[in-house]
């Protein structure tokens, strides 16, 4: 796929980052534990994946989670041990082999053997464990891991936020009462839902109250945008001006998934009409097109917010730049309107009484769609 869509990219399609990439890495290496949260689809899990693969360059054990995925307590304490364990084995459901001695028989010599080190060394999980038990054990593991082997581990727990929801706000005291004594393990956090995250990690009363350090995700500058768009249709042996390159960034307001969208149908336009050539026309087809790819999308997040009072007839003030607060509606409304549209991160603030849509396409899709009421 020449512009990659649905899921982290590569390491070479990550585009203007290197220096944060860099800091994070330092950080984490060094024995910081970090949080990041921004809403779906803005190259968060592309970063933390790209650190995590440095930092198994470097030699760190690393582990991934993802709550997003995950439906009860005994998913995350096998996903948390799986992930842990296959820096040890090489295989990425460990738990399988172990609960399973036939196929742990059946597979290889190897494998069979770094099974009975493990046992000796650290005591592996029995499957009749209870949940809670197991979940203890999944939360133990990373400093007993790094610690027997005199590695630093880093483990990216991705949607944190979905973790109280599993199993309710009581996880997070359970987690904090491990991670807080660790000392040879660090934490990456990634939340969608940053007003959620930016609670849990910086409210007072909550469990990881300044448990790690909270840090900005840098927006792509046009010019990196610029150059990575060209080399790519270059690299393809298609030309593009100037004027082209920049109407997809403006029409995607930067967004990176968006961006990339707008390049893919560009891309596949181009092949159908037999062109070589990328032009404004052929940009706004491929706009038309993305949009309509994004149609459910939009959909769904609309419907959804719109279960919340007077939240879509502000949406869409905020698109056409109408007034906000109007004399029909409570100002106190249209305020608990605006809170859960900076809660959900479909608009940001930029200063007194101004916001901005974090997608600016949704906020042209409004325009066409929708109507005030």
């Amino acid at each position: 796929m020449l512009f990659p869509l649905g899921g982290p990219v590569p390491e070479n399609d990550i585009i203007g980052r290197d220096s944060f990439i860099d800091t994070l890495q330092m950080r984490l290496a060094e024995g910081h534990s970090v949080m990041l949260a921004g809403p779906r689809r803005i190259g968060k899990t592309s970063l933390a994946q790209e650190v995590l693969r440095r930092l198994k360059k470097q030699g760190l054990y690393v582990a991934s989670v993802d709550f997003f995925r995950l439906s009860s307590k005994r998913n995350i304490a096998e996903s948390i041990i799986n992930s842990c364990l296959e820096n040890r084995t090489g295989i990425r459901r460990t738990l399988d082999a172990v609960w399973d001695q036939a196929k742990l028989l059946a597979g290889s010599a190897k494998i069979a053997v770094k099974m009975k080190d493990l046992e000796f060394n650290i005591g592996l999980p029995r499957k009749e464990m209870d949940d809670e038990t197991l979940m203890e054990y999944a939360f133990s593991l990373p400093e007993l891991l790094a610690e027997k082997d005199k590695k630093r581990m880093v483990v990216l727990f991705d949607e944190f936020q979905d973790a109280g929801q599993i199993t309710g706000s009581d996880i997070y005291k359970k987690m904090r009462s491990f991670f807080q004594l660790q000392r040879n393990v660090s934490y990456l956090f990634l939340g969608s839902k940053e007003g959620m995250m930016q609670s849990l990690f910086g409210g007072k009363k909550q469990a990881f109250y300044r448990f790690a350090t909270v840090l900005p995700i840098p927006q792509i500058r046009e010019s990196d945008w610029e150059l990575y768009i060209s080399r790519k249709f270059r690299g393809k042996n298609i030309e593009t001006s100037s004027e082209a390159v920049k109407e997809i960034i403006s029409l995607a307001g930067g967004h990176p998934q968006d961006t990339m969208l707008i390049c893919s149908e560009a891309y596949y336009t181009l092949l159908e009409v037999e062109e070589t050539k990328l032009s404004l026309d052929i940009v706004r087809i491929a706009f038309d097109r993305a949009m309509a790819t994004l149609m459910p999308v939009f959909d769904e997040m609309l419907d959804e917010l719109s279960k919340k009072h007077l939240v879509r007839e502000v949406l869409h003030r905020l698109a056409i730049g109408d007034i906000i607060y109007k004399e029909k509606n409570h100002p106190y409304d249209v305020k608990r309107a605006i809170d859960q549209l900076t809660l959900t991160a479909v608009i940001e603030k930029e200063g007194r009484g101004k916001y901005r849509f974090v997608e600016p396409m949704l906020k042209e899709y409004i325009v066409r769609n929708y109507q005030d009421g």
